[in-house]
């Protein structure tokens, strides 16, 4: 299992439209574009340099966005590494991105949910806010030159806050992973994720 983790810096990001005409909110999120991320700064001597949107050659990024005290997303703990675990074999690289945690506490969660994949400390929520991202859990798959092809839930499970189903009816990141490995179309761009709202900071002027 990789733990590394890496502290999110300050990077030029921002987003801009790609195609012509007024997108409703969905579609904004899903044809912008995110510039390419310089390599981050680790946050321990010994964590390994990580560029989480560089193109090494995979097929789809996915970034889980999580925080250590959100029962809805500890409970999605074993859903997400099996996620991880089987479509990393298919050529998708994973992340966790957290913003209020220290690298410790963040080391610690790793371990004790045995979530498979390195975590991102991104303090300022710069992730969050140029994916769109507002809730943990809440996935984001980006494509190897850094298009935001799905956000939202993991799968409908989560009805409400404090209702969770036994089983989800709708599986929505593996159909979306499924479609883009398959070079189709996303379903369904958007979904909305349910679960514990992120502090996101106001926009800077």
């Amino acid at each position: 299992m990789n733990e590394s983790i890496a502290i999110f810096p300050l990077l030029t990001l921002f987003w801009w439209a790609t195609q012509a005409g007024a997108l409703a909110a969905g579609e904004a999120v899903a044809n912008a574009t995110l510039t390419r991320l310089a390599a981050v700064q680790p946050a321990e001597a010994h964590a390994t340099m990580i560029t989480p949107l560089a193109d090494r050659g995979q097929k789809a990024t996915v970034l889980f966005f999580l925080t250590t005290e959100c029962s809805v997303g500890n409970g999605y703990a074993p859903e997400i590494a099996r996620i991880v675990q089987e479509y990393q074999k298919r050529g998708v690289t994973c992340y966790g991105v957290y913003a209020h945690e220290t690298a410790a506490a963040v080391t610690r969660h790793l371990k004790d949910y045995a979530l498979p994949f390195s975590g991102v400390l991104d303090p300022k929520l710069q992730l969050a806010r140029l994916t769109g991202a507002t809730v943990t859990p809440e996935a984001c798959i980006l494509s190897p030159d850094s298009r935001v092809l799905y956000r939202g839930r993991i799968d409908d499970r989560a009805v409400k806050p404090g209702t969770v189903r036994a089983e989800p009816s709708v599986r929505d990141l593996r159909l979306s992973l499924d479609a883009v490995l398959a070079g189709k179309p996303v379903p369904q761009p958007v979904t909305r994720a349910i679960g514990c709202y992120l502090d996101l900071p106001a926009p800077e002027k």
